[in-house]
């Protein structure tokens, strides 16, 4: 692995009439396959974004909230010749501004496909199908929440109690530590939830560009509460996401984004801090990023950020070969 560069800038930014410190950095790679600059805001990924190829001229330019595109944003080849702009009304609907749709003739593959927001007899918004030949480009990635960072999930042990619950009323599977794959069970009842002490959350999620509806989405696969209990620190169960949902859109919340009003809402459009702890992506081993390079936990969480970051890039890449 090629060591890195950091320039680091810091700035304050604005949000919601609350100043909020924040820090932008341009991450510069030996071999250059990453140049940007970008703000991460209490583990979210939140604020413009500009990238460069290695010649300088910029590659793509847009603003994101929590991981997700909102807004204007465009993507340019190498040369400086514009390939793609967008305007995201959200995560699943945007309005094609470059290039511009026919007027006349088949629609082509590039055409405007909107996913509209809609919700479900259980207050919860649908996933689209997405056949396994429409995801021309997928990942897993498993992901850390910490409680500083989401008190919303943490606080009271919302979270927690929820799914302990859920599978104490059998509404909901525990599955073991040992298998992110949801197809060992076991049983929980010797947990005393008042005792246990709710410490983090891991996550597993897929990341997935559909060449169907031309969009970049997360969906998150499970989660996996972490405890201090009676000496032992660690993971107690993972727990199926779609299975929960339904009752997550019945738990409301209060949030500055208008898209969020519930805890299934809160994880359909991210308002949760991350670091990314393991992903499939150049990893055949399997390995945390952990044991990448025999990483310090700063270079650790530095990686964790590029990992993100190449994420970003690989989309902006697929926006320009579909415009060749």
């Amino acid at each position: 692995m090629a060591i890195l560069k950091y320039f680091i800038v810091v700035s304050f930014t604005m949000q919601y009439a609350v100043t909020i410190y924040a820090q932008k950095e341009t991450i510069v790679p030996e071999e250059g396959n990453i140049r940007c600059t970008y703000t991460i805001k209490d583990k979210r990924l939140t604020g413009n974004y500009n990238s460069f190829y290695e010649n300088g001229v910029k590659k793509s330019e847009g603003r994101f909230v929590n991981g997700y595109r909102y807004g204007k944003w465009t993507v340019w080849d190498s040369t400086g010749r514009e390939r793609m702009e967008r305007f995201y009304k959200n995560p699943f609907e945007y309005e094609r501004i470059f290039p511009p749709i026919p007027n006349e003739g088949p629609i082509p593959i590039l055409a405007t496909n909107q996913y509209p927001l809609k919700y479900d007899s259980n207050n919860i918004i649908k996933y689209a199908k997405i056949d396994v030949s429409d995801a021309i480009w997928r990942h897993k990635y498993w992901k850390r929440l910490s409680v500083i960072e989401n008190k919303t999930l943490f606080e009271n042990k919302r979270l927690l109690k929820i799914f302990c619950n859920l599978i104490k009323e059998q509404k909901a599977e525990a599955y073991s530590t040992e298998d992110d794959r949801f197809t060992t069970t076991i049983k929980m009842d010797t947990l005393d939830i008042d005792q246990a002490e709710f410490i983090g959350l891991d996550m597993k999620e897929e990341a997935v560009f559909d060449i169907n509806r031309l969009i970049f989405e997360y969906r998150i696969l499970g989660f996996c509460p972490i405890v201090k209990y009676k000496g032992y620190e660690g993971q107690i169960f993972w727990i199926y996401f779609p299975d929960v949902r339904k009752y997550l859109g019945k738990e409301s919340v209060t949030s500055n984004n208008s898209f969020i009003k519930t805890l299934d809402d809160l994880f359909i459009f991210r308002d949760f801090g991350s670091v990314i702890t393991k992903t499939t992506a150049n990893n055949p081993m399997d390995l945390p990023l952990s044991k990448y390079q025999r990483l310090t936990s700063t270079d650790e969480i530095k990686q964790a950020e590029i990992e993100e970051l190449n994420i970003i890039e690989q989309e902006n890449n697929i926006w320009i070969s579909l415009t060749r």
